[in-house]
């Protein structure tokens, strides 16, 4: 099973007792404002959470999954998390 984004706000507003809307608006803002410092190649660390940071994966060779042929995948760049050790704790513990 999969949460939609505004599965996600409406949990934030029922957990924070805000509007629906204020949690979206909330939440648009947290998005936004990650993707920006993302594509300014910035580490985002957020405490007892996790990490995001953008990673440069090099050229490999990979394989056409319908035809199995093999090609040539560029070099190209990727967002990297890495969660807390309080969130995996969390997790594992729930």
């Amino acid at each position: 099973m999969s949460v939609n984004k505004k599965e996600f706000a409406d949990r934030m507003a029922e957990k924070g007792g805000i509007m629906k809307k204020d949690a979206m608006k909330g939440l648009d803002l947290f998005i936004a404002t990650l993707m920006d410092y993302m594509s300014e190649g910035e580490k985002v660390k957020l405490l007892k959470f996790g990490s995001f940071q953008m990673k440069t994966v090099k050229e490999r060779i990979g394989r056409n999954p319908q035809s199995g042929q093999q090609c040539i995948i560029p070099e190209h760049e990727k967002i990297k998390f890495v969660a807390s050790e309080g969130l995996s704790d969390r997790i594992k513990n729930h």
